[in-house]
């Protein structure tokens, strides 16, 4: 029952109901908010949210991601870029969420037994650079069960990435998410696909220590409040500011040391859509760290997301090619 709520609510707000599409995928980019599509610095994790950024991963890179949720859930998450003949360098990544296992009772209460609910996604991806821009396209399958009843869809982005030839500043741009539905709940393919257009921009200051991203988000909706009820509501009480926030995300990164650094994010649509009463409990504030250990990039982060608590990111990422020199 839990879980029927999260994902029907999860639909009428227009996110879509395969959480793995949306969830953040790594440490880093939950820690600036989740929805960075500018980050083209080598960090294979990254090619999940636009694979443009494929151009600066090496062949070899590799990270996996364990995060616990509320009540029992966790998720998984990898990614590898590996170079294929005839075809070239292409991304991998697999992201599963599993609900745990829930009790089915009949309508009098008894006790039928247990079910599972979980839901994954499988993503490959390519990209092709011409002078400052770089391509990408990513192919996916996502699909989700509920005691015995599933959906799936196949989806694709198109994503590019400019890049500053004299300054550390990139600009990325996102059609995230355009398919169609290959089987839902009902068999007559009623869900929509979860589509989203996503833009932001990363850049760097010749002197500063600091590294920003400026996201934007839910482009192709034009209201981003819900009641209680998980429907959208047009009140005309709410400022016209904050809508425009509601779709903007901003994160920051202290490069310490090539070696160590530190984040922090910020996400307007969560502070204020989780709040309880008129408290938000640090809702929509997410922070962490990255620091690296000889072939080694560890990363976490914790995104707050309501009073009960939050979330944690486990990263942990290397590439293969590296052990070759020691073995």
């Amino acid at each position: 029952m839990i879980i029927s709520l999260f994902i029907t609510t999860a639909a009428s707000a227009q996110f879509g109901n395969y959480q793995s599409v949306n969830r953040p995928f790594g440490a880093r980019n939950a820690a600036l908010g989740g929805r960075v599509v500018s980050l083209a610095d080598g960090d294979v994790m990254q090619f999940v949210y636009n694979p443009a950024v494929l151009d600066s991963v090496k062949t070899g890179s590799t990270g996996i991601n364990f995060s616990p949720y509320f009540a029992g859930i966790h998720s998984f998450s990898g990614a590898y870029a590996g170079n294929f003949k005839k075809i070239g360098k292409l991304a991998m990544g697999i992201s599963y969420m599993n609900y745990g296992e829930f009790t089915q009772t009949a309508p009098n209460g008894a006790n039928l037994g247990t079910f599972n609910a979980n839901d994954y996604l499988i993503v490959v991806g390519k990209s092709h650079t011409i002078a400052s821009f770089t391509l990408g396209a990513n192919l996916k399958f996502a699909a989700n069960n509920i005691a015995g009843y599933g959906s799936s869809v196949v989806m694709a982005d198109l994503g590019g990435i400019y890049r500053a030839p004299k300054s550390d500043f990139t600009f990325g741009l996102v059609l995230k998410n355009f398919g169609f539905v290959l089987d839902d709940y009902t068999g007559v393919q009623s869900n929509q696909v979860p589509f989203d257009v996503q833009m932001s921009t990363t850049f760097k200051p010749e002197h500063m220590p600091f590294r920003f991203s400026l996201s934007a988000y839910n482009l192709t909706s034009n209201n981003l409040f819900f009641t209680p009820e998980g429907i959208a509501s047009q009140s005309k009480s709410v400022k016209i500011a904050d809508k425009i926030f509601r779709h903007i995300n901003v994160g920051t990164e202290l490069v310490i040391h090539e070696s160590i650094q530190l984040l922090i994010g910020y996400s307007q649509l969560v502070h204020q859509e989780l709040k309880v009463g008129n408290t938000a409990y640090g809702a929509g504030f997410s922070y962490g760290f990255a620091i690296r250990i000889k072939q080694f990039r560890i990363r976490y982060s914790h995104a707050t997301y309501h009073a009960a608590g939050g979330t944690d990111f486990f990263t942990l990422q290397t590439n293969l090619k590296s052990f070759k020199k020691i073995l």
